[in-house]
């Protein structure tokens, strides 16, 4: 298993790789090996040098090593396509991939709806993922979506196998909090009035500064605050905060907690998620794991795993969020998402897509002749 460079700290990812060692286990002896930090332990290099000096480690050093290795291995999975690269170290027929979304991809050829603007750099290294992905004998993807952008952007080489197997839950949520316990600080992070919580990073394509033109649409009157759990504010949303005085009636929590993070869905109002693009969307799950309604734009694999569970409104529409919160106030209409969430969860059963994932990988076409 091909882990992640460890000091990017891509969490998501280096869980996801976790859990796919725990679906091969029952099945083969399995190590998860990953670049080695080693020409950026030099001290005193400032920030930006250790950042372009990484690539020695994960582009140069890493790849001779895995190179002398792979042709041992009965299988190689590469965790994250955004390592795709090293799928030339691996014999073709015993390697996979799995794919979790092409934004950066996209973001590269031009693509504006993304919401980002890559380096040159970045276009670089998305032209050598681009050429990684067609190597592997297999590519698994975690919706249909990521699979459409491949076969738009990449195509398949001849004789590659394709799978769409969807992410299960990285990490358990639930609704019964009794066994959650909270230091005295968590418990004070947690609104008295009712919230609205969004989950994840700062990124221009999470679309929070839809969910703060939300609080204007509700109006002054309203007692919903807003909770965003992850990265800090941007410049853009301090800015946005302090000309509309929301100060008082936006939280933001950095690195919650697990067991945090799973009373904030378990208390929240709803789950906003009106991302502009996604390749999965984990936070979609995790509320509806914890009867948390959740009110989802309409783009990309966004309602593809949602399923019927959600209520949907174009990114950019905070007319249609503000009519959704009024909603959820409906006990029977909030009672309806939380059991349909509970069904659709159902599609995400970690047993379920461990099978997929062995089923799928295992076969004789990655077994050495």
């Amino acid at each position: 298993m091909v882990g992640n460079y460890p000091a990017d700290q891509q969490q998501s990812m280096i869980r996801f790789a976790q859990l796919l060692v725990s679906f091969y286990e029952p099945h083969a002896q399995v190590h998860l090996i990953q670049p080695p930090v080693l020409i950026t332990r030099l001290p005193g290099l400032p920030a930006v040098a250790r950042k372009y000096l990484a690539y020695i480690d994960k582009l140069l050093l890493f790849p001779l090593w895995l190179a002398l290795r792979a042709r041992s291995y009965q299988l190689v999975h590469i965790a994250d396509h955004g390592n795709a690269y090293y799928a030339f170290c691996c014999p073709p027929k015993r390697c996979i991939v799995t794919c979790h979304d092409l934004l950066a991809m996209r973001a590269a050829m031009g693509d504006p709806s993304v919401a980002c603007e890559p380096s040159a750099i970045g276009i670089w290294l998305q032209r050598l993922i681009m050429a990684g992905l067609r190597r592997p004998g297999a590519v698994a993807f975690v919706s249909q979506a990521s699979f459409n952008d491949f076969r738009r952007l990449v195509g398949a080489s001849s004789g590659q196998r394709h799978a769409v197997i969807p992410n299960s839950l990285n990490a358990p949520f639930r609704v019964d909090l009794a066994d959650l316990d909270l230091t005295a600080e968590e418990q004070r992070l947690i609104p008295a009035e009712p919230f609205l919580l969004m989950v994840g990073s700062g990124h221009p394509r999470k679309n929070r500064l839809l969910a703060l033109h939300l609080l204007l649409e509700l109006g002054a009157g309203s007692p919903y605050r807003l909770v965003f759990a992850g990265a800090p504010f941007t410049p853009a949303d301090q800015s946005f905060i302090a000309e509309h005085q929301l100060t008082s009636r936006v939280h933001v929590i950095e690195r919650a907690s697990h067991a945090l993070l799973n009373y904030l869905y378990c208390l929240a109002h709803a789950l906003l998620f009106p991302s502009l693009a996604e390749g999965f969307g984990w936070p979609l799950i995790e509320a509806q794991a914890c009867g948390c309604p959740v009110i989802a734009s309409t783009t990309t694999s966004i309602p593809e795993v949602a399923g019927e569970a959600a209520l949907f409104a174009e990114p950019h529409d905070v007319a249609t969020f503000a009519s959704h919160v009024r909603a959820l106030e409906d006990p029977a209409t909030r009672a309806r998402l939380i059991r349909q969430g509970d069904i659709n969860l159902r599609r995400f059963d970690s047993e379920v897509i461990s099978r997929a994932y062995t089923t799928f990988a295992l076969q004789p076409h990655h077994r050495p002749a």
